[in-house]
């Protein structure tokens, strides 16, 4: 068995943020970063039925909710997305992010 993240990246305010997505058996795992090498960050758990929980961090608790909501509705499965982006982000970061997640889901619909 072979584990691959697909990799995706949009330009947002001049800076390249990235989305790798790990689909597992029971659960997707999805990691937004800013730059070129992926890191961890602030990390939520959400279920199926948008039960939602931060299990590190304090940071992102918001956009981490709304991208485990997107991601565990169009997969049907536990979402686990950590977020590391630097603070100083316009309105923009929010919709850029949830675009990168929507470019896994859109086969899904």
């Amino acid at each position: 068995m072979s584990l691959a993240f697909r990799v995706e990246s949009m330009e947002v305010e001049g800076k390249t943020l990235r989305c790798g997505v790990l689909e597992l058996e029971n659960a997707v795992l999805a990691l937004f970063w800013e730059g070129e090498e992926a890191k961890l960050g602030s990390t939520t758990v959400t279920l199926p039925g948008m039960a939602s929980t931060q299990l590190l961090g304090d940071r992102d608790q918001l956009i981490g909710r709304v991208l485990g909501t997107h991601l565990s509705e169009k997969y049907g499965k536990m979402a686990l997305v950590s977020t590391h982006i630097s603070k100083g982000y316009g309105e923009e970061m929010g919709k850029t992010l949830l675009e990168l997640a929507r470019r896994f889901t859109e086969e899904k619909s």
